[in-house]
């Protein structure tokens, strides 16, 4: 353990021990999530906003995360 002086005195450092942030991510968690029904052309509208060019929408969409997040995988041909 570290000592440090403080006016001439010898003290010892203790650490900070952080309390509750681990039950309230297990809180945050364990919520249900509400589920909200988009159209695909939402979907792509929203891509096209983040992503600004039409190949990497396409490439957003169809991410395995994407497929994950929503049930279904979505494929574009062309």
């Amino acid at each position: 353990m570290a000592k440090t002086q403080r006016g001439g005195q010898v003290m010892k450092q203790v650490a900070r021990r952080v309390k509750g942030t681990a039950g309230r991510a297990v809180a945050k968690a364990s919520r249900p999530v509400r589920k909200v029904q988009v159209t695909l052309g939402d979907l792509i509208a929203a891509a096209f906003d983040v992503a600004g060019e039409t190949k990497a929408a396409a490439k957003l969409v169809s991410s395995r995360a994407m497929a994950q997040a929503m049930g279904k995988q979505i494929v574009f041909e062309g």
